[in-house]
């Protein structure tokens, strides 16, 4: 008596499917793909320079002037130089889109030989694998360099922790509409309207408002916090280039925000410390 064959609920796997390395090879091999790969190739090659452009751009006022402000513009390059190849493969596929497939006149339908890449294992891996570690290696830097920079402007630190060292500089930063008011507590509270800064000197800013909102942006010094009416929002810096610098208004206050600027100007101690004098501040703390 013959064995009763037992019908499966279970599909028949396909005996003709080739093996995935056998597919993708054979996908690569296809004119199109190539193409867009040497457009790639060549994309991120005009692209490049991006990476540097970007950084002389934001140097062409003179930065940067402090640690915290190189570390920025290193992320800045960094990041940049990671998306260039997606960037550039988007360009290429983009283009290929536009020149390469054109519309071709006739009835006959096109002939559909393009493979689906969702079912071809070893190339969902690899995107898959490949975008992982992208984002990962973005993830990762970025944790790793937003805690240098908040340790080196000291912003991880307790208001109670904040650097009282003899050596380091206090500055009471006010922001009104649309001007910056700079005092000085351990210089019988001199104040001006431009920032006035020694070099290599530890710099702790308390930062405040009088009516709304402002943002305390010192451009080159790579500084960047809120001013809040009724409240003091503290961070500092330690200045190591000197020169003549920016600050500037980062958040909207107001008709005239766009002029609520001023200079920042690092000096050697000895040029501060004369400054102060000429301006009736003696040294108190």
């Amino acid at each position: 008596m013959a064995d009763t064959i037992v019908p499966s609920d279970e599909p028949e796997a396909p005996s003709n499917r080739p093996p995935a390395m056998h597919r993708l090879r054979e996908w690569l091999q296809r004119r199109y793909v190539r193409h867009i790969l040497i457009l790639t190739v060549v994309v991120g090659f005009v692209l490049l320079p991006l990476c540097w452009l970007l950084l002389a751009a934001m140097n062409q006022s003179g930065g940067p002037a402090s640690t915290v402000m190189e570390d920025i513009q290193q992320t800045i390059f960094v990041f940049t130089l990671v998306s260039i190849p997606i960037t550039a493969f988007v360009f290429a596929v983009l283009l290929y889109s536009l020149f390469g497939w054109k519309g071709k006149g006739g009835d006959a339908p096109p002939f559909d030989d393009n493979p689906a890449i969702r079912t071809n294992t070893v190339a969902v891996i690899t995107w898959t694998l490949a975008s992982s570690l992208l984002a990962a290696f973005l993830v990762v830097w970025g944790l790793i360099e937003l805690a240098d920079i908040t340790a080196d402007s000291y912003g991880t630190q307790s208001v109670t922790g904040q650097p009282r060292a003899d050596d380091a500089l206090v500055v009471n930063v006010t922001g009104q509409q649309w001007v910056w008011t700079f005092e000085y507590p351990q210089y019988d509270k001199v104040a001006s309207d431009i920032l006035y800064l020694p070099k290599d000197r530890p710099v702790l800013f308390n930062v405040t408002s009088v009516d709304v909102i402002h943002n305390f942006w010192a451009v080159e010094l790579g500084v960047k916090i809120d001013a809040n009416p009724g409240a003091i929002t503290q961070t500092g810096v330690t200045p190591n280039k000197e020169g003549i610098f920016n600050v500037r208004c980062a958040e909207l206050c107001g008709l005239h925000h766009a002029y609520m600027e001023t200079q920042i100007r690092v000096m050697p101690e000895e040029a501060f410390e004369a400054w102060m004098r000429e301006n009736g501040g003696g040294q108190t703390s």
